[in-house]
Formats: structure tokens, C-alpha cells, sequence
């Protein structure tokens, strides 16, 4: 697929509730194609921040216990490789969202539900609806190659910057047992990072 000139992608009332495995592999992904990526934390919200040359994109996150739940009304994308990288998502883990795709030519509408194509409508001038419960408009390639050591490096900084937030908000809970177990986490998380580091 190559890369449109112009590409605008809409996602509207988007939900999607990610495991943080799923979570870790979207962000390996982004970061195989070289974007770098950070966190950027309020009150309520933690953003994933997407930097790619000169665009920045931030998706909302909502903490929960298991999993953080990509949520937003409305989220513009002006970049391809995030937009279907983003629509996969919605299909794989069984998200709610409605995704406007404008190209120079049709514009396309594709409402998802639970993860599922419920309609997607192709609108060119004369409106043709395309039900489509199963396919993907989009085809997205992943070829499974190992990543660099630089990539494994800065996915494991987000992680450690992921529980070091989580051990923040263990403390001021005084939970002890949580504490305990993030402590842990972090620390096999800074040997592993010391031993990628030898081969930086």
C-alpha cells in the first residue's frame, strides 16, 4: 500500500479496552516504524504521545486495574502507518468506534461494534453502502522481523516508566503488597535494560 499524500482519518466515540500485552505490542509496533513515543500523565488521563518528524498525536488512555482503555469522542490521524495500525486495534480487541477515512477520491465510513464491521458506507457523490461483517478494508502487513536492540531498549524505558508510575501511585495508596511486587518488576526490568545495553 503506498503512502497517500494526503491521508485524514477520523475515529469517533472510540472505546477500546487493551490488555497490556495488546498495549505492548501496538506500541512495538509504532516503534518499529520508527516513531518515538512517550507518556504524558493528568489526573484522570495518561497520553500516549506518537511523534513522528513533525506530527504529534496523543491518544487518551483511562487507567484500570487490568488493562487502559483508549477512549476518546473524537481523535483525528494524519498519518497512515497510525491510522491502520489503529484501526487494527479496534478489530483485534474488540473496540467500538467509528473510523472516517477521506482519500482524493470516496470518502469511507466504517462503524465498528465489538470489534466487528457493523456497515461501512463508501461515499463518492452517489452513496453506496458495502456491508461487510468480516473483511478489512484496510490490509495491513506485519512482517515478523526481530527488532533492533535500540527499539527492544526505548520499549523497555516505557515499560519501566509504565511501573515506576505504577509504584508512585502504590505509595501514596501505602499499599504495601503492591509496592513490593512493583519493586520487583522494576528490578528485573533494570537488569534486563543493563543487559540490552551491552549491546547497544
Amino acid at each position: 500500500m503506498m503512502r497517500d499524500s494526503f491521508v485524514e482519518v477520523e475515529f469517533s466515540d472510540v472505546y477500546i479496552e487493551l490488555s497490556k500485552p495488546a498495549l505492548h505490542q501496538f506500541i512495538k509496533r509504532m516503534m518499529s516504524q520508527h516513531y518515538s513515543l512517550f507518556w504524558r500523565y493528568d489526573a484522570k488521563t495518561i497520553y500516549l504521545m506518537i511523534e513522528l518528524e513533525d506530527s504529534v498525536h496523543e491518544l487518551p488512555f483511562i487507567r484500570n486495574t487490568e488493562f487502559l482503555t483508549l477512549s476518546a469522542d473524537s481523535l483525528h490521524v494524519y498519518d497512515d502507518v497510525l491510522a491502520s495500525s489503529l484501526e487494527k486495534l479496534l478489530q483485534h480487541e474488540k473496540g467500538n468506534g467509528i473510523v472516517k477515512r477521506s482519500t482524493e477520491g470516496p470518502l469511507y465510513i466504517t462503524s465498528y461494534q465489538s470489534g466487528d464491521i457493523e456497515s461501512m458506507i463508501e461515499i463518492d457523490g452517489s452513496e453506496k453502502v458495502m456491508m461487510n461483517r468480516n473483511g478489512s478494508m484496510i490490509q495491513y502487513k506485519d512482517d515478523g522481523k526481530s527488532l533492533e536492540p535500540r527499539t527492544i531498549y526505548n520499549m523497555m524505558n516505557l515499560e519501566i516508566d509504565y511501573v515506576l508510575m505504577e509504584l508512585h501511585e502504590a505509595l501514596i495508596d501505602s499499599d504495601e503488597w503492591l509496592i513490593d511486587s512493583h519493586k520487583k518488576k522494576l528490578k528485573k526490568l533494570l537488569t534486563r535494560r543493563e543487559q540490552v545495553e551491552q549491546l547497544l
